[in-house]
């Protein structure tokens, strides 16, 4: 029985995959058919088949199955939600690199913190805590409103050389202190603690010793007074 093409155009189709195979293999598959169909091995004269039939079905069936599993893989992996931390993380850092690109790092630009830290009185529901570290290299340059975690927040500019730092403040959902955590994000340091009812985000392109001197000298500064028995 001969095959006509109208009718392994549709046969091909039916069982045919989703994703594009392999170059040639409906070629193959069409030669198999015609082959197999006559019920007689393939003339010396016409090309022979590299495989059988069944073996171009068993190809099309494995690369179904490996671009499925990759694709099953690709949406587990954008399914599975950043853990709360992470997400904060990213937003940081996202807002730190656009107040770098759009020129805007202070609304009260100032190195006197007397003069910044009144600036966030009315604009904000909380007084972040406002020092300056000049002495120690890290002046403060300024200060902002910024938004974060569901809420307008406090940021502060500093700087260390050429390098700025970007510290976040807003308040704490509780009033527990948490010790100082580092990660990194797109090439830039982070470092978050919780102290004094206050949570502090502190994020620059400073290397991670000089960006852990800038935190452990904000939170010694910024420390609420040990009560005395």
């Amino acid at each position: 029985m001969q095959v006509s093409d109208d009718e392994l155009g549709p046969l091909i189709r039916r069982h045919a995959v989703r994703h594009m195979p392999p170059e040639g293999l409906a070629e193959r598959i069409r030669q198999s058919v015609r082959a197999e169909a006559a019920g007689a091995a393939t003339p010396a004269s016409a090309p022979t088949p590299k495989r059988s039939l069944r073996d171009a079905w068993k190809g099309l069936a494995w690369f179904g199955t490996g671009a499925a599993t990759a694709w099953g893989l690709a949406l587990v992996l954008l399914a599975t939600p950043l853990a709360p931390q992470d997400m904060l993380a990213e937003a940081v850092t996202g807002n730190h690199v656009r107040s770098l690109m759009a020129s805007h790092l202070a609304d009260v630009a100032s190195t006197d913190q007397h003069t910044v830290k009144p600036w966030f009185a009315g604009k904000l529901d909380f007084s972040p805590p406002v020092v300056d570290l000049a002495a120690e290299g890290f002046p403060l340059t300024g200060g902002r409103l910024d938004y974060l975690d569901g809420r307008t927040v406090a940021a502060l500019v500093y700087r260390s050389g050429p390098h700025v730092i970007n510290l976040f403040y807003w308040p704490a959902a509780d009033a527990r202190t948490a010790a100082p955590a580092f990660s990194t994000r797109q090439g830039y340091q982070l470092v978050r603690w919780a102290q004094g009812g206050m949570q502090a985000w502190a994020v620059s392109d400073l290397n991670a010793a000089e960006l852990q001197n800038f935190a452990s000298l904000m939170r010694e500064r910024t420390a609420p007074p040990v009560a005395r028995p």
